[in-house]
């Protein structure tokens, strides 16, 4: 069986901490470092980078979830959310871990507390850069994400190889389980592998994802930067799913006005045009927080990743949840237009009736 010689587990945690960050806020308030930008090894064209680079902060060590310490790490981005990583060297005694016990890590990670730990962490980190935050508000949403990255095996096998001989072992890892996985289950978890070189590999799955290469950086920021725009979608569309129960059965209210240009619709119409401009601003900065255009491999990687977590689905709820918000919009819109040209019309009619009677009761 292979051995682990050299690589790491990672535990990601997404939260949304507000509506935005300054980043240069928060670079006065502790010591942070932008992400780097994406590098050439891949042939990646300098404009397909970071719209606005995130900043990582270094937050401390601690034993948590593994017998070995994990280092904790928070990246700030601009668009009010923050993603608490904490990563495990794959190493026993300074000695590799075998490839077999894998699956077994990544159930123990699975099934440890650490959702607490990281939430700890985020309201700590509000607390140093609340001057920094616009609108702060830590919402109860938390969305995690594990890779495991292999950097170096005792054989130096091809990434075609460590597929067909450990398929059993990558797809039980992907899935945080011990037992062995049906063929059916195991082609699933495995489904559409991504390679560059011959001995490199993404195997994506929806909460979990292997990493066969000694150049993962960049792999790792994109699909970091994939589980916050995850947890951003499911918050937009738990806003929007709120907001709309909140207007339930408003439009069965039936309302006379009595004073022209009165409106009780005023503030919720003010609410809805600001919601879908808050909403569609939200979800465009997220989308285009970072660039990646055509075939290329981190694109692939990103497009791979955003299928596994139904991006399209999430886009297509927050859509028509929008379509609907404008819909209501409109239609409260026009019962207020059409209201205050039948008060005016009433106002009209009373003028001319009273200018009829002071004529007759004038002579």
């Amino acid at each position: 069986m292979a051995q682990i010689l050299q690589g790491q587990a990672i535990a990601f945690f997404a939260f949304d901490i507000g509506y935005e960050v300054s980043l240069d806020k928060v670079g006065s308030l502790l010591a942070s470092l932008p992400v780097k930008p994406l590098s050439r090894k891949k042939k990646t064209p300098n404009y397909l980078q970071y719209s606005y680079a995130p900043h990582t902060v270094y937050v401390g060590e601690k034993y948590i979830g593994l017998d070995t310490k994990a280092q904790i790490y928070a990246t700030i981005f601009d668009f009010g959310a923050v993603s608490i990583s904490y990563r495990w060297p794959l190493t026993q005694n300074g000695r590799g871990v075998e490839l077999a016990e894998l699956p077994v890590i990544s159930k123990t990670l699975f099934d440890s507390a650490l959702e607490p730990d990281a939430k700890a962490q985020v309201e700590t980190l509000m607390k140093r850069i609340h001057p920094a935050i616009v609108k702060p508000d830590l919402s109860s949403m938390v969305e995690d994400y594990f890779v495991f990255v292999l950097e170096k095996l005792d054989v130096p096998f091809s990434a075609q190889a460590v597929l067909e001989q450990h398929r059993s072992i990558l797809a039980q890892t992907l899935r945080f389980d011990t037992e062995p996985l049906s063929v059916e289950q195991q082609e699933e978890a495995l489904a559409k592998p991504i390679s560059y070189y011959e001995r490199d590999m993404v195997l994506i799955d929806w909460n979990a994802a292997v990493i066969y290469d000694q150049d993962y950086v960049d792999t790792i920021n994109v699909l970091e930067l994939l589980n916050v725009e995850l947890l951003e979608a499911r918050y937009i569309d738990g806003q929007l799913d709120k907001r709309i129960r909140d207007y339930d059965g408003l439009l069965e209210t039936r309302t006379r006005f009595l004073i022209p240009f009165y409106s009780p619709y005023r503030s919720v119409i003010r609410e809805l045009a600001e919601l879908r401009i808050e909403s569609s601003l939200m979800a465009e900065r997220v989308e285009n927080a970072l660039k990646l255009i055509g075939d290329l491999y981190l694109a692939r990687v990103h497009l791979a990743a955003s299928e596994r977590f139904n991006m399209h689905e999430w886009d297509k709820a927050i859509s028509r949840k929008l379509d609907i918000i404008g819909n209501l919009y409109q239609l409260l819109t026009d019962r207020l237009s059409t209201s205050q040209a039948q008060t005016l019309e009433l106002i009209i009619i009373l003028l001319i009736l009273i200018e009829i009677l002071m004529g007759i009761f004038s002579r």
